[in-house]
């Protein structure tokens, strides 16, 4: 009779699955020392190590770090640009840390409600002074960020009045003031500033109208001086239009007196020109005398008693007597018979 060793073959069935379970606690094992020794830094974010309950000082970079396993850890720290804004619907904004409004009084006693944006981040280099002094970012946030730029945005606003406000370069330097101020707070705790920003500042509705009533009247004012300096350079213009009609007249004038000036010159020139000339021809009289008859049909003969009336010849057919001497004609010799010489 023959018999089976059953105890090898349960021995063999057990093998195989508990060679798989030791594979896998192997790697599990693997896994947690690995998790354990190396860690990883995403971009963006500082890690500082800490060794039983306080920090080393040490700051890893974002990327894979090795540490003690079982004795260190991390505190993982952002360092990008956060903002702290405030506004009238905290929950709807899109802002990292959000607030409501700070309230606030000018100079000249006006309310007013200021909101802001606060960008800020931590330097990698401060990250441990700030976490030992101040806390995590949170905290920052708490005691630096909101504390001080709801402090001074409020005491700086009672430096300046209402109508400073209410503009823009008025915005613009208190602004630039409120930011300067936060830099130099910020500073003390090793938090770095990037940015202060006032979004709106709102007033009364009862200063509002008052402000557009005065600024309606100021245009008014405006629109007035316009006007009379409109008028004034109107009333130049036709002073600079009269005067340079007056030069004009002037300058004709005395173009139209150099003009006669010169046909008096021109003049005196003929008559002297023709006194030279009778002078030298005494006969010119009389040819200028019959020809200045040439259109008389009747003359007044001088006489005693009546005065006769006598009709003149024309002179247009007749032919202008010459005032030369006319030659004499000489003898025409008579010719001689041929024969009578014989």
């Amino acid at each position: 009779m023959a018999f089976r060793n059953t105890r090898g073959s349960k021995s063999s069935r057990w093998k195989a699955p508990a060679v798989i379970v030791l594979v896998i606690a192997a790697l599990v094992s693997l896994l947690l020392v690995f998790g354990l020794i190396y860690t990883p830094v995403e971009y963006g974010t500082v890690a500082l190590v800490k060794r039983f309950g306080g920090l080393t000082g040490a700051v890893f970079e974002p990327g894979l770090h090795w540490r003690t396993p079982f004795v260190d850890s991390v505190v993982t720290i952002p360092t990008v640009v956060q903002s702290y804004e405030t506004s009238d619907n905290p929950e709807v904004s899109g802002a990292d840390y959000r607030d409501y409004p700070v309230n606030a009084q000018t100079v000249d006693g006006q309310q007013i409600n200021i909101k802001y944006t606060v960008l800020f981040r931590v330097p990698p280099d401060k990250s441990v002074d700030i976490v030992q002094n101040v806390g995590r970012p949170r905290e920052v946030v708490e005691n630096v960020v909101k504390a001080h730029s709801r402090n001074l945005t409020r005491l700086w606003a009672q430096s300046y009045t209402a109508e400073d406000l209410y503009s823009g370069e008025g915005i613009f330097a208190y602004e630039e003031a409120v930011g300067q101020a936060l830099t130099e707070e910020f500073a003390k705790y090793g938090v770095a500033l990037d940015d202060f920003l006032v979004r709106k500042v709102e007033f009364d509705d009862e200063y509002i109208n008052a402000i557009e009533q005065q600024q309606i009247a100021q245009e008014a004012i405006q629109t007035a001086q316009y006007q009379s300096q409109a008028a004034e350079y109107e009333k130049e213009r036709q002073i600079r239009l009269a005067e340079a009609e007056a030069e004009r007249t002037k300058l004709l004038a005395q173009a139209d007196a150099e003009r006669q000036r010169l046909l008096a010159d021109a003049e005196a020139y003929s008559i002297q020109a023709r006194g030279e000339a009778l002078q030298e021809f005494p006969e010119l009289t009389q040819w200028e005398f019959v020809r200045n008859l040439e259109n008389v049909q009747w003359g007044i003969l001088p006489g005693e008693g009546l005065t006769p009336l006598v009709p003149l010849p024309g002179f247009q057919d007749q032919q202008e007597p010459s005032l030369l001497p006319e030659p004499t004609p000489q003898p025409t010799p008579t010719p001689t018979p041929s024969g009578e010489g014989e």
